[in-house]
């Protein structure tokens, strides 16, 4: 009642007998009375006034009163777009906190998050693509999550796809949520397969080759489109890799490079190139090569899905199909995507973990897809989404996936390998010299 204004009622008892009594001394009682009783009266109006009143305005001063918090949030690429739209919702149910959404360029967004943590400035939140989760987490970047989720946590890591988790667990703990998850399946022209002699799509990488070679023969340009190098991840190699169960390196850190298995993946990879089955220079955007049918097969993400659609339109529907991954000694396929973490020096860490656990739902997720086509990473998101026969191949792949390297060491890793496979495809050298340099190189880089 009131807030130090003179109400008598506010007052502790011990201070209203002390004041009383030092008031008391020298005056008489009718003295006393005369001067106490207006102010007895007005007190008592003040604190028995209309109490719908008071009600209300205790009500406003606690609105007004409660503590809010802005949350600085990075997202790159397409995906910043859509996280404005996301976290809509959140602060709906959240109004005391404010989201700001920092769009980062995927070319500029490694170094800006070094320089950020070096400089103690790191966002609270940040969506952190999956191959820069072993670096970060060694530098300690990132707010452990496993004591929130022991917690009355909304967020159950059951909930997730158990592929999705690969990325975001080191050592028995928890450093992120994964937001989207992204994988590669095989899209091909249904009708140039028939043609070529297939009644389905080959299921091995010896059938595959054939494919290949049947639609050159039938005079399609480029049965399949490889690339030669990626400056970052060379996914297609490393998925060649996987499917004859060998790396890069082992899980002790030491080359597997000159292992039978490495070359045979390598010679299986390269010889699409050699056998002029996989263009050099494609000529042009895949979807529309793929629609005039230049092109029998890629190997392609979910985002492809649109992008086909959209450059052949309701008539081409029928003439287009998807498939998992060939198999060698699996068909394993490659898992990327973006989680999202927690900084540690983030001064806002339980509204933080609140705008992780609303992003990790089931309908944000679901939100999320209906967005921008990224592939859920919460099970529950996916019921009526693999209702779509082509989603569902993606969601059966993410059964048998694999992750870059979580070691620092990776990306360096990377960069030799997409290198010396480009030399082998140009016929700079032969394949046993460039793995023999390579294995040279890979044990350099491990040593250090």
């Amino acid at each position: 009642m009131g807030n130090g204004t003179g109400s008598i009622s506010t007052l502790p008892a011990s201070t209203i007998q002390l004041k009383l009594t030092y008031f008391y001394k020298g005056v008489t009682m009718k003295k006393f009375t005369k001067l106490l009783l207006p102010g007895i009266i007005a007190c008592t109006l003040i604190a028995c006034g209309d109490k719908s009143k008071n009600s209300e305005a205790s009500s406003t001063a606690s609105a007004a009163g409660a503590q809010e918090t802005t949350l600085n949030v990075w997202a790159m690429g397409e995906e910043a777009k859509s996280l404005d739209t996301l976290v809509a919702g959140f602060e709906q149910q959240n109004p005391t906190i404010h989201v700001k959404v920092q769009s980062i360029p995927w070319g500029m967004v490694h170094q800006k998050l070094l320089t950020a943590l070096s400089g103690d400035s790191t966002p609270d939140v940040s969506m952190m693509g999956t191959s820069f989760m072993a670096e970060f987490v060694k530098l300690n970047a990132f707010e452990d999550l496993t004591p929130y989720l022991a917690k009355d946590s909304s967020v159950k890591l059951s909930d997730f796809i158990p592929s999705t988790l690969l990325t975001t667990q080191f050592a028995g703990k928890t450093y992120g949520f994964p937001w989207y998850a992204d994988t590669r399946i095989m899209f091909y022209r249904k009708d140039l397969m028939e043609q070529a002699g297939f009644k389905e799509f080959p299921k091995t990488w010896d059938e595959m080759f054939k494919l290949a070679e049947a639609e050159k023969k039938n005079g399609v340009k480029a049965p399949i489109t490889l690339p030669k190098n990626d400056t970052n991840t060379p996914t297609e190699m490393l998925v060649t890799l996987w499917q004859n169960q060998t790396n890069i390196v082992d899980d002790n850190g030491k080359s597997m490079v000159a292992t039978s298995a490495f070359k045979q993946a390598v010679s299986y990879y390269t010889s699409y190139f050699k056998n002029g089955l996989a263009p050099m220079d494609l000529g042009g955007d895949i979807a529309p090569l793929f629609v005039n049918g230049k092109l029998g097969m890629f190997v392609g993400g979910p985002w492809m899905i649109s992008l086909v659609n959209k450059a052949g339109g309701k008539d081409f529907a029928d003439k287009w199909g998807v498939a998992v991954m060939p198999t060698e000694k699996t068909n394993t396929s490659f898992l990327g995507g973006a989680n999202f973490v927690m900084f540690k020096n983030s001064k806002n860490k339980a509204d933080a973990y609140k705008l992780m656990e609303y992003l990790a739902s089931a309908p944000a997720q679901k939100q999320f897809y209906d967005l921008t086509s990224n592939l859920p990473t919460v099970q529950n998101a996916w019921t009526g989404i693999e209702s779509d026969p082509t989603v569902a191949v993606f969601k059966q792949q993410l059964n048998n996936v694999n992750i870059p390297y979580n070691i620092p060491q990776g990306p360096r890793l990377y960069k030799v390998f997409g290198d010396t496979v480009e030399q082998i495809i140009y016929g700079k050298v032969t394949i046993d010299a460039g793995i023999a340099d390579l294995d040279k190189q890979v044990t350099q880089i491990m040593q250090k």
